[in-house]
């Protein structure tokens, strides 16, 4: 399953997501990731979601969060969903256009390791293209 919450900033994407990875931790099996830029979300997630910063990283493109994805299953193969907020915020670089083959990368992902993706986008969902629109949720 991949869920795409699309928005301009100040649109609510970030506490839907909250309770999104709040709600997953009950009903999911597997381990539950969260993907954010800073520590912002440390209080309001629960603890047993492994939460990254990606500021702790140099992510320069969307091939670079890529790595980071496949290192994440690659490293823990109990993954069953990934929540990556404010994608732009993780990848500066990134625009909405750069989405459209991003989420071809997460449909192989889904398809080959059974992992669910929900990711949030700052961005007027007018402005995404068809492979974005299909999974906005």
């Amino acid at each position: 399953m991949i869920k795409v919450h699309i928005g301009l900033k100040g649109s609510g994407k970030t506490p839907k997501m909250i309770d999104a990875v709040n709600t997953a931790i009950d009903v999911e099996k597997g381990n539950v990731v969260c993907i954010t830029d800073g520590d912002r979300l440390m209080h309001t997630i629960n603890r047993k979601a492994r939460l990254i910063n990606t500021e702790n990283f140099d992510i320069t493109n969307l091939d670079v969060f890529t790595g980071m994805l496949c290192g994440i299953i690659a490293q823990d193969f109990d993954v069953t969903h990934i929540f990556i907020d404010s994608i732009f915020k993780s990848v500066p670089s990134a625009s909405i256009e750069d989405l459209e083959g991003f989420i071809t990368v997460l449909e192989n992902l889904e398809k080959k390791f059974d992992v669910s993706f929900t990711m949030m986008v700052s961005a007027d969902e007018n402005s995404a293209g068809a492979n974005v629109k299909k999974y906005i949720a």
